[in-house]
């Protein structure tokens, strides 16, 4: 049941940190969109592709800690399954179980 709550928290955790860092990489367009209207902004347009590269980056990293995490909690799932089906007391929602069985497998955008 540690387990469980602890893959679980990771994931909770990841979900707020990729939306940060999805934020992050829409206020980083907007804001190369507006640079791309004034000339006289080159060397800006520079920073902006590095910090652009360093946004995509990070959601990419979180994606994959994401993955790793997922399959985790998955995995400690399936333990907490296989004891409510050899105990018959743990009380796993039917919604929340087909969740976790499908939880990682589609892919990313």
């Amino acid at each position: 049941m540690l387990r469980y709550r602890e893959a679980l928290a990771r994931v909770e955790a990841l979900e707020k940190e990729e939306a940060r860092a999805h934020q992050t990489l829409v206020e980083w367009r907007g804001r190369v969109e507006k640079s791309t209207s004034d000339p006289a902004a080159s060397m800006a347009k520079s920073n902006f592709l590095g910090a652009g590269h360093d946004a995509i980056s990070r959601l990419h990293n979180i994606r994959l800690a994401m993955s790793e995490a997922t399959a985790e909690l998955k995995s400690a799932f399936a333990t907490l399954a296989a004891f409510d089906d050899a105990l018959g007391y743990l009380p796993i929602p039917e919604a929340t179980y087909l969740e976790i069985k499908e939880a990682g497998d589609s892919p990313e955008e």
